[in-house]
């Protein structure tokens, strides 16, 4: 009888937090250690490993926390801290065919293109610009009121401005702003935002990045990511560019000025 009364209790609760027609559309792989959506419709709630997260949901990490969230069509996204995404846009066919779009608000992220990218592109808008990707991985930052956003590997990653102007690459490490293509990322700066995301695996585990786009991202002790990404290869960059060569637009984090960030200056450090 008690265990009967604690499964009903736990149904209650699902009802509750989340609005009778709503469907998820994916589930958190990792929560470390906070992350919270609020549903449409419904009240703010605290988003642990193997949540459902639906469309139209607001998600955010706290100034420590961060996140992945596995979608049903393998695309996968890690949150940085102080990071606030919308869900705005997922459908996803029998046949594969669908669209997938959401909204970064402020912060970092990780996409990892699952097979709705494959198809045509998903995007993700910010206050500043519209990030198209098409069968890729690749980070987009946007803070201080600037958008940044840098191919990992895969097709094609396109940045349009409000003004209509459109820019794309399919170069590993290239850079996209609202100014156009900026060359390759700094090394030194990748790591700083790769670490921003993933931090430090609370189990010390290695898991199996394989094809996640870059380094390490499925340490044992999280939940499982697509395995349909793109492969990363950080020796693709070229000697001739260097962090001083783009200090004027996309600091490191060590040179990061965080009172007067300048563009691309990713500040919500853990």
């Amino acid at each position: 009888m008690q265990f009967k009364t604690i499964l009903f209790s736990a149904a209650a609760a699902m009802a509750l937090a989340l609005p009778a027609t709503a469907q998820n559309i994916g589930t958190i792989a990792s929560s470390e250690p906070t992350l919270r959506g609020t549903p449409p419709g419904a009240g703010t709630r605290t988003l642990d490993l193997g949540s459902g997260v639906v469309q139209d949901e607001r998600i955010a990490s706290s100034a420590q926390g961060r996140g992945q969230i596995l979608f049903v069509d393998e695309t996968t996204l890690s949150l940085a801290p102080n990071t606030t995404i919308v869900l705005d846009r997922f459908v996803f066919n029998p046949d594969g065919s669908g669209q997938m779009g959401l909204r970064l608000t402020e912060g970092a992220l990780r996409f990892i293109g699952g097979t709705l990218s494959r198809g045509q592109e998903a995007t993700v808008a910010t206050p500043t610009a519209t990030i198209g990707i098409r069968g890729s991985s690749a980070l987009v930052i946007h803070s201080g009121g600037n958008t940044t956003a840098i191919f990992l590997a895969g097709e094609r990653l396109c940045l349009t401005a409000p003004s209509g102007q459109r820019a794309c690459t399919s170069r590993q490490g290239g850079v996209l702003t609202l100014e156009g293509y900026q060359g390759r990322v700094d090394p030194d700066y990748l790591a700083f935002l790769l670490d921003l995301i993933d931090g430090t695996p609370r189990g010390g585990g290695t898991g199996g990045g394989l094809g996640s786009g870059v380094g390490n991202p499925n340490p044992s002790d999280r939940g499982p990511v697509s395995t349909g990404g793109e492969e990363f290869d950080p020796e693709i960059f070229d000697d001739d560019f260097t962090g001083d060569d783009i200090q004027e637009w996309l600091p490191r984090g060590d040179v990061c000025d965080q009172d007067d960030p300048p563009p691309g200056c990713f500040t919500g450090g853990p």
